[in-house]
Order: structure tokens, then sequence, then C-alpha cells
């Protein structure tokens, strides 16, 4: 090898080097799993009867508040709710003293992006007992081997209900989608979908009229929903008219990379009682709307408590290639921000005046959503459109089990439904904000305590800090460069002595 290429290799090996030993000090590239991977045979046996006493149960069948209750569960299930005072306690149960304290049904996020373990522990530990993640495969995460071991016991996590992978028209809106230009083609990736087991089947901006027609016919003939935006193509007579269930992000409504109306401001009542008449549901995620602030103002996202939960790679990710205002659809800078923000909460406003059903969802994993926490973000600016706070609970709740066709198995506290429940200090009833102050979550039927859900996080937050292996294996490049000089210059010496020696 030429002297010059020599150097120009090892000082490549020492860049390399000593480039990944920062990236590893930081926490920024780990080799180990996720903290969450595998974290169901670390946590300890679960009593398969727990009885929560004396509580105030708000069962969300409803608006009102039974006091002094017992709710009893057994494997998973509740199987009774009753005044404390008729209900017997099984001997062998874990009792929970509810006095003082309010349950509610468990949340779920109608909107969510999950591709690593550790976000499904932060859904869990914050009340977000299911989860509707909205596109299957993404990241090559094979979310229905996940949604069959979490119901299985053998994963920690929210229950998962799944569309497939996103359906798209030309152009394709990011690269990884599939572009679906005629009925035929649609119609047989419906079939394949649904076939393979998910739930949903999604829609994006770009679908023609034709294909979403056949898109929508196809998933209709196997009893299969089909959910999404609703296509630039599509109007929202159309979409409502085909059955489509639920409309995400007020697509059809606002054009949200232009920040402006599609449809005249002053007849969103008209289309409000269109989506009545239709029976379709509205999930806003205005949460991820409140994310686009200008770049000056990027460091009160970053320094939001929550961000801890956030690992160094991922804040890292969020900061320089994928934060709102680096977005290359939209430009999220000038007044976009504040109009893009008011539009969602004048929109929801009018909208829920006029009597249409909203589902509770956030868009996370997109940047600074902290899974968990943006939903009950979520709550509180459905309060700001006007909301009230059992009304805002409502939209996670009973609407979200009702949106899905799964009433029957959650949504409410009642007998014969899939304990996932939420314990909390004081009444949400009065202040949607009590659901922050919990006292612990039951997640079908495991019981985690506030000072489990705390040491759970901490050891989450504890996860990102780089371990003894991952700080010094960089050394081993930086060595392999410096043994490289020096032989190089060992031989060098050599030679000279050689020549001296002629």
């Amino acid at each position: 090898m030429k002297k010059a290429n020599f150097y120009i290799f090892v000082g490549v090996l020492l860049f390399i080097g000593i480039g990944l030993l920062s990236l590893t000090n930081q926490g920024i590239l780990s080799l180990d799993k996720p903290y969450a991977h595998g974290l169901i045979d670390r946590l300890e046996s679960q009593n398969s009867v727990v009885a929560f006493q004396n509580v105030s149960v708000i069962p969300m069948d409803r608006e009102r508040l039974l006091e002094n209750h017992t709710v009893l569960v057994r494997d998973g299930i509740i199987e009774q709710v009753g005044s404390s005072a008729t209900i017997e306690i099984p001997t062998d149960a874990l009792i929970v003293d509810g006095t003082g304290k309010y349950l509610i049904p468990g949340l779920v996020d109608m909107h969510v992006h999950v591709v690593n373990e550790n976000e499904l522990l932060l859904f869990a530990v914050h009340g977000v007992t299911s989860i509707r993640n909205m596109w299957g495969g993404m990241s090559f995460t094979d979310h229905l081997a996940w949604r069959s071991k979490i119901e299985a016991g053998e994963m920690f996590g929210p229950t998962i209900y799944t569309s497939g992978p996103v359906m798209e028209g030309p152009p394709k809106t990011m690269p990884l989608m599939t572009v679906y230009s005629d009925p035929e083609s649609a119609s047989a990736a419906v079939t394949e979908q649904i076939d393979l087991g998910y739930d949903f089947i999604k829609v994006y901006d770009y679908i023609d009229l034709p294909t979403y027609e056949a898109i929508v016919q196809t998933a209709a003939n196997r009893g299969v929903q089909v959910i999404g935006h609703v296509p630039k193509q599509v109007s929202l007579e159309r979409a409502f008219a085909s059955g489509q269930v639920t409309i995400e992000h007020l697509s059809g409504f606002i054009d949200n990379d232009a920040g402006e109306y599609i449809i005249p401001e002053n007849e969103l009542p008209k289309y409000a009682q269109m989506a009545v008449d239709a029976g379709s549901y509205v999930c806003p995620t205005m949460a991820v709307y409140q994310m686009y602030v200008p770049k000056d103002n990027l460091h009160l996202l970053e320094n939001r408590p929550e961000m801890t939960y956030v690992s160094p790679g991922m804040k890292t990710l969020w900061q320089y290639f994928s934060r709102p205002g680096a977005m290359s659809n939209v430009t999220y800078q000038g007044e976009y921000p504040a109009r893009i923000q008011e539009m969602f909460i004048k929109t929801g406003r009018i909208l829920h005046e006029q009597g249409v059903k909203f589902v509770l969802g956030t868009d996370s994993d997109n940047p600074y959503l902290v899974p968990g926490i943006s939903l009950l973000d979520e709550l509180d600016y459905l309060i700001e459109a006007g909301f009230t706070p059992y009304e805002a609970l409502q939209t996670g709740t009973y609407n979200a089990a009702e949106a899905m066709d799964k009433l029957e198995e959650f949504g409410t506290i009642e007998p014969g439904k899939r304990a996932d429940l939420i314990l909390m200090d004081s009444n949400p009833l009065e202040d949607v904000t009590a659901v922050r102050d919990q006292s612990g979550v039951m997640l079908r039927g495991r019981w985690l305590p506030e000072f489990e859900v705390q040491f759970l996080l901490t050891g989450l937050v504890e996860s990102f800090k780089p371990t003894l292996i991952e700080r010094l294996w960089p050394l081993t490049i930086i060595g392999l460069a410096i043994a490289l000089i020096w032989r190089k210059n060992h031989q060098n010496l050599g030679d000279k002595q050689d020549d001296r020696d002629k």
C-alpha cells in the first residue's frame, strides 16, 4: 500500500473509531435490545384475582359515578361490579384499596405508529391499554406477531389492533409506501391484507376514486373496516357515503399541508351533519399539530419532562432529521404553526357542537409525541375545543371501542369486559387532568401499582446509559489504527537501519 493511501486509510479508521466512541458514550448508538424486550419474563407473577374495593367507579357507559363500589377481576376479565356492601371478595384475591380514588376504563390511542417495544411500555404504564396501529409492517416491524404474543401473555404491552401496510396512490408520500393506481391491484392487495389477519385497511392521500371504491367494496365484502385519510381525489361526501369508519387528522376538512380549509369554513356544520348521518368518526390528532412550532421554539419541546423517556438516538433523529421544521412536505414556519393549531381547535369545536363522534388519537411516534403521555395531552386539547371532561374521556374509551366494533371486549367497566383499568387519585369528571395522577394501571388483569410503574420507568431511563462494552468497543478500532501506525513507523525505522548497514 502506498504511503499516502496507508495514512488515508488509517485516518479514516481513526475517524470512524472516534465517531463511534462519541456516539456510544452519548447513548445515541446502542447495541442492546430495547429495555422492554422480554419484560414480561422479568415481571413478578400476578394474582389471577384482584378486587378494587370501596372505589368510585366511572363505568363510561353514560355519565355517572358509582360510589363505594367493588370491581372484581378474575383471569383478566371483569367478573363483578357492585356495591362494596354486597360483593364478597375471595380469600385469595389481591385487594386494592380504592378509598377516595376513581376507576375508569383504560384509554385507547386510536392513531399510533409503533415500531419499538419501549413504546409499548410507555403506552401501558400511562394508562393506554389498547392502541390502533395505523401502518402494519412499518419499519419492518411484525405487528401481527406482536399482537399475537401480547394476547398470549408472552409480551408486555397494550392490546394491539392494526391496519395493514398503507395503501397509497401515485405519487407516493413516503418512500416505503406501496402505490396502487388501478382497482384490480388494489382489490387484490386488500384481500391479501385481510387474509394475513390485519384488522383494518388504511387509505392515504393519492388513491384515485375508482381505486378507492374498489378498496372499500372489497373490504366491505369481507366485513373489514376502511380507515385513514380522505384521499385528495375523493371528496368528504364520497368518503362518508362509502362507509369509511374514521377520518384521520380532519383530512377532507382541512388541507394540513397548506394550512387551509378544503371546504368553505361556513359549510362546516353541513359537512358535520353528513358525518353524523353516515356514522363516521373523526380522529383529529390535535396533539401532533401542536408540535409544529417555529424553530426558535423547538427547545420548548426538547425540554418537556417526558423527553426523559425518549432514547438519545431518537432525540437526535427528531432534532436533526425529522423535526417538524425539517420535514419536506410542509413549510412549518412563519405563521403556519399558529394557524394550523387554531384551525384544528376551531374545527374540532364546530364538529363536536354538531354532534360528530370523535375518537382519541395522537399520531405518535411523530417527533416529540411521547407514547402514552401525548394521549393525555390530546385530552387537554379536546377540552380546549369545548368537550366536557366526560365527553373527552368518552373518545378514548366507549367511542374507541364502538368505532372498532369492539364494545363487547372493552370500553366500559362491566362484567365480561377485558380488565383494562386506570385508578386515579381525583375525579376526572371534574378535571380531566386527573388522569395524569394515577395510582396504578391494570393491563388485561395485571395490576401495576404506581411504585411498580415508577420502577419500570426508572429502568427504561437507566437503559439509555451506555454499557461498559458499548463505551469500550470503539476503542478496538482506534487501537487498531494506532497499532497500524506503530507498525508502519517501526517498519520504516527498520528499513532506515538496513539502509545504514549497507
